[in-house]
């Protein structure tokens, strides 16, 4: 089944499959190479099967470089190569004549006479013969094991056939190898002679030798794509497939692959396909921003974006990268994918959408749970306490950890353990780089303190915050507030808001730490003259009373409504150390909060004080059930109309506020 979310990326790849490019033209720009980058969870691999899938009639093949073990260039070349070179119905094989000769002579078993050129010959066309004759699996069962495994196809039915191919990829007839193959290997000597050379660097330890092998031997296989290509029509480009590139190994092939493109006077018809968590290992264009490279949406990537942006003359070979982000799911995605739990359980997708606003990974298994709670109880209180179900028992999950608990440790499974407490401590502050710039950072290690800000951006956790207004709060209208403050918020990035609830109640489990974060951003921002995340710190330590004497005053002072507005909202933003209890509804909990938090503001500004509960409630989208009439609505909006009663001046500002929640 198709991946949701990744319309946008297929359409890319088929356009780029399908420019294959005359090798004989010179000048042509040729393909990118294609990076989808997304961290934990944001379905790289799905994505990158389901391409795999579109093409599974033309040449292509994978290569996962997280699993499999560490190789050279030009043995990743002889891997692809041997998954390129399977038969495909109503299709010729592609041959490798160059690449396979080359791989023949740096066998490690291999060794050529340097001193005698009859001998030479002799020993290479024994060579080719036994790796013609030979069988994996006679006598090389492992290394065709291996091999399969690297290339993702041991589950494919009728894989057995495959195992009769010769070790050195792919089978071609021998006189095809000594013409075709011979002929290309000739330079300032005869072809024998550089290939006797070649023979020796592969013994060589020296990482110029073995640089000049793996150039050599992946200059083999684009010609030998590109001689393919030449020597029949084709429809469609061949693909390679290459998972996790930021695992060792990924990168020096690929850019290896592009130095030679830089070097060719012709495009080559292998279009490559890869996936990365860490964007701060894919070389493209620079952009500003946490990440630092030029990243599109799935929507807006395509082949012509990519080619309009290439600079002339290009500077450097950054131009040949074109990364895209695996996007969020959105609300009608995660419908769909929730569309059994919802027909017993209607609020669920939503919830789950507005909760993990859309990653896929999560959503996935925030609809498992809600599903096995169909049943049990009243269905709000299942949903408002859904991420303290258990999580189903695996080796990341024990059986004791909560549903919550065991996501987010999926999510931070590429940090150190020491990046992981650092990150809960910043997640109290509403922008990341000022939970670095406070000093939260201070008492961890060296290693923490330089890489996490980097990773966080790299890893793509960083992205723009939403507007604080009622849209978020479970009323209409987005953005209609933005540009009304004097002094508004830097709109710097913020931690993905799914990832921060979960590091929030995280940080939550200890009273005594949350206390001495939020009480230590609150200080750094007073002494900086930040109201607004002042006092938004304040409310996160639970001083409701002060903050809500802050916005009375302001009520009262402040000229412009929207202004006002702008700061109400902004600092009931702030994070709750109890968010939810399961067993209370959102309401009655308005009215708790109120009279238990801020019993002078209570007992003078009910209303007011009322409604800077209830916001800060609503900040929740557990607190905003059900999903069609959020409970708190009603509460919100009557607040907004008192306030409007008794406000001196008259405001009618607050009036059409109120009406956003009827």
């Amino acid at each position: 089944m198709r991946p949701l979310g990744i319309q946008g990326i297929e359409a890319l790849y088929q356009d780029c499959r399908g420019r294959v490019q005359d090798a004989r033209a010179e000048g042509e720009h040729g393909l990118p190479v294609l990076v989808l980058a997304g961290g934990p969870g944001s379905g790289k691999t799905a994505a990158l099967e389901w391409l795999g899938y579109l093409g599974s009639h033309r040449p292509h093949a994978f290569y996962d470089f997280g699993s499999a073990a560490p190789r050279r260039p030009h043995e990743v070349a002889g891997r692809l190569a041997y998954g390129l070179s399977h038969r495909f119905a109503r299709q010729p094989a592609l041959l490798f004549p160059r690449l396979t000769l080359g791989l023949v002579v740096v066998d490690p078993g291999l060794s050529l006479d340097a001193n005698d050129s009859r001998k030479a010959g002799q020993q290479l066309r024994r060579a080719l013969q036994d790796a013609h004759d030979r069988t994996a699996v006679a006598d090389r069962a492992a290394d065709v094991a291996g091999l399969l495994q690297d290339l993702n196809l041991i589950q494919i039915p009728g894989v057995g056939l495959l195992a009769g191919l010769i070790r050195h990829p792919p089978r071609l007839p021998l006189g095809l190898a000594r013409r075709t193959g011979l002929a290309w290997y000739a330079g300032p000597h005869t072809p024998l002679h550089e290939l006797v050379a070649l023979n020796q660097l592969s013994k060589s330890q020296a990482e110029a030798d073995r640089a000049a092998v793996d150039r050599r031997l992946c200059a083999a296989f684009l010609a030998d794509l590109r001689g393919e290509y030449a020597r029949r029509r084709r429809d469609r480009n061949c693909v390679v497939l290459l998972d996790n590139i930021d695992a060792a190994g990924g990168r020096g092939f690929l850019d290896l692959l592009i130095q030679l493109r830089d070097a060719a006077t012709a495009p080559d018809p292998l279009l490559a396909v890869a996936t990365a968590s860490d964007a701060g290992k894919v070389p493209g264009p620079f952009a500003r921003g946490p990440a630092g490279v030029a990243i599109h949406s799935p929507e807006r990537a395509s082949y012509a974006d990519w080619e309009q942006a290439i600079p002339q003359p290009p500077p450097d070979a950054s131009w040949r990268w074109y990364c895209v982000r695996l996007r969020d799911l959105t609300a009608g995605e995660v419908a769909q994918l929730g569309a059994q739990v919802a027909a017993r359980l209607p609020e669920a997708p939503p919830l789950v959408h507005h909760l993990t606003r859309g990653h896929p990974w999560s959503a996935h298994r925030l609809l498992e749970a809600a599903g096995r709670g169909v049943g049990r109880g009243d269905p709000e209180m299942l949903l408002r306490g859904l991420l303290s179900e258990p999580a189903p028992g695996s080796d990341e999950a024990p059986a004791e950890m909560s549903l919550g608990s065991a996501v987010l440790e999926h999510l931070l499974q590429d940090l150190t353990d020491n990046q992981r407490a650092a990150l809960v401590t910043c997640g109290a502050a509403r922008e990341f780089d000022s939970a670095c710039d406070s000093g939260l950072l201070d008492t961890f290690s060296i290693h923490t303190r330089n890489t996490l800000a980097r990773d966080m951006g790299t890893r793509l956790w960083l992205v723009d915050p939403v507007p604080q207004d009622a849209e978020v709060r479970g009323g209409r209208g987005s953005g209609y507030l933005e540009r009304s403050h004097p002094r508004p918020l830097p709109g710097r990035p913020v931690l993905h808001p799914w990832l921060r609830l979960l590091l929030c109640r995280e940080l939550a489990r200890s009273p005594r730490q949350w206390e001495e974060v939020h009480g230590r951003l609150r200080d750094w921002h007073l002494l900086r003259g930040h109201p607004i995340d002042a006092h938004y710190h304040a409310l996160a330590l639970g001083r409701l009373d002060d903050v809500t004497d802050h916005l009375g005053a302001g009520l009262l002072e402040t000229p412009d409504t929207d202004a006002w507005l702008y700061e109400l909202y902004a600092v009931t933003a702030a994070p709750l150390r109890e968010p939810v209890v399961p067993e209370v509804s959102a309401t009655l909990r308005a009215d708790q909060l109120a009279e238990e938090l801020a019993p002078r503001s209570f007992a003078r500004h009910r209303a007011l004080t009322v409604l800077v509960a209830a916001l800060w409630l609503a900040a929740d989208p557990r607190n905003r059930l059900p999903g069609a009439r959020p409970e708190l609505n009603l509460t919100i909006s009557s607040m907004f109309q008192d306030l409007a009663m008794r406000s001196v001046p008259p405001r009618v500002g607050l009036r059409h506020e109120a009406a956003k929640y009827m």
